[in-house]
């Protein structure tokens, strides 16, 4: 499920996820999760900010290695073309039972 509300200088978009298992001997397991971006579109380097969160059983059997997870991150977008973008985003990643973790990412993105 999605929602998005875009204006000509912000983008606020949400987006949910239910999965759900349902094993042959009669046991049940629901991940949700949800994502958060909120982008401003006003000049040629557009900031964003998103929350991410996901909370999968340790028992799940197929995202068992997934558990909680959960954190901000902050970036900036230069769309040097309609087909092209550059994004460096920075992620603070917490997760149940282990230190968190701070990443810094560079991405090049093309469209066909």
């Amino acid at each position: 499920m999605h929602v998005v509300y875009t204006t000509p200088k912000f983008e606020w978009l949400n987006e949910a996820v239910l999965i759900r298992h349902s094993l042959d001997e009669g046991r049940t397991f629901n991940t949700p999760g949800f994502l958060h971006p909120d982008l401003a579109t006003v000049g040629s380097l557009p900031p964003y900010v998103r929350y991410q969160y996901i909370n999968a059983s340790p028992l799940e059997p197929l995202l068992f290695d997934t558990g909680l997870q959960q954190g901000p991150s902050l970036g900036l977008r230069y769309d040097w073309s309609e087909f092209a973008a550059f994004k460096i985003q920075y992620d603070r990643k917490l997760r149940r039972g282990v230190q968190g973790v701070n990443q810094l990412g560079l991405q090049m993105a093309f469209t066909f």
